[in-house]
């Protein structure tokens, strides 16, 4: 089940890109680079959230959930920056500091994701059991 969860992620997360990069190329047709990039930027943060909902687990969107699907991103972006900061500052080329990141942005932000859209319940159900001793 994991696994199929992952592979719509990766795909949602392939759509939104794609959606993302477009819509910023004709938005920078009428306003400077960084306003489109930044409108972009938040757009993709709320059509990864109706994805993630929707495509990749199979969950109900909810205030809660939409207040604190943002910050999913911000962890991504701030664990991103400092190992991609790090491998640079190791000596490895920036080019293959990015990809060497993103094996550990991507995966991170699934758990997240699915940490943060998931309900209670469906995570207790999914948890693995406690080990009980008999009695």
């Amino acid at each position: 089940m994991r696994g199929s969860s992952f592979a719509r992620f990766l795909v949602a997360g392939g759509v939104n890109s794609g959606a993302t990069y477009g819509l910023f190329v004709v938005l920078s047709w009428w306003m400077p680079p960084s306003v489109a990039y930044s409108l972009v930027f938040l757009s993709g943060i709320a059509l990864s959230y109706v994805l993630n909902t929707a495509f990749v687990f199979r969950t109900r969107a909810s205030i809660g959930s939409a207040v604190r699907f943002p910050g999913v991103y911000l962890v991504q972006y701030l664990t991103g920056l400092a190992l991609l900061t790090l491998l640079v500052r190791w000596g490895v080329d920036s080019r293959v500091a990015m990809p060497l990141t993103m094996c550990v942005t991507v995966p991170l932000t699934f758990v997240l994701s699915r940490r943060v859209l998931r309900s209670p319940a469906r995570r207790a159900e999914s948890a693995p059991a406690p080990d009980r001793l008999p009695v």
